[in-house]
């Protein structure tokens, strides 16, 4: 008998080639796609699903690891693959906060994903090691502090050093010094190109 599975992402080409792909298993059943993580939520507690796979950001409302600590909550029993091409620092703690089994990068991943469902469904977390390292102008991801990320995730809101402040309750220099190491790591020359180019690369993410 075939896992019944749930596939949750905003992009519906990404729903459509999940689920085509799963087709060609005879372990999975792809039971019903999804738009959205409020949709999968209630979902979940009218119908009987063994496996999600659910993309971490979507565009409007709740996200993917929000959606997976409710319906963990409400259903310990189904496991919850997180699906992202984002490399965010703070995914792999967060994910597993919230109870997610596993959690899978598009890009990076080298295990295939068939193979970390089956593993899944057998009692398995699978988690990378960690976050996928990648290049931020001149720096690499990981040569960032931890407060150094705190500040740039409040730069591409584009918050200004006050604000960065009163938000991470540190002094307005010291949100200055922190934001001037994160230009000359990068090599970046002001805060405007290093938040766009943060954001593309998806080093950080805007929650």
């Amino acid at each position: 008998m075939a896992y019944r599975v749930l596939i949750v992402d905003d992009q519906k080409m990404q729903r459509k080639a999940l689920e085509a792909f799963l087709k060609e298993s005879e372990l999975f059943e792809v039971v019903e796609t999804l738009g959205s993580a409020e949709l999968a939520v209630t979902f979940c507690q009218n119908t009987k699903i063994d496996l999600i796979l659910m993309d971490v950001v979507m565009v409007n409302g709740m996200g993917g690891i929000e959606a997976a600590a409710r319906i963990k909550k409400q259903n310990p029993k189904v496991k919850v693959i997180l699906v992202t091409s984002m490399p965010e620092v703070s995914y792999l703690k967060r994910a597993k906060d919230a109870g997610v089994d596993s959690l899978w990068y598009k890009e990076y991943e080298e295990q295939p994903i068939l193979e970390v469902m089956r593993r899944t469904m057998e009692g398995e977390s699978i988690y990378p090691n960690t976050t996928p390292e990648i290049l931020l102008g001149n720096a690499s991801s990981v040569e960032l502090t931890e407060r150094e990320i705190d500040v740039l995730r409040k730069v591409i809101t584009g918050a200004t050093d006050q604000e960065i402040a009163e938000a991470l309750h540190i002094s307005m220099w010291t949100a200055r010094s922190h934001l001037q190491h994160i230009l000359q790591k990068t090599g970046y020359k002001n805060r405007v190109e290093l938040a766009v180019k943060a954001r593309i690369a998806g080093v950080v993410i805007d929650e």
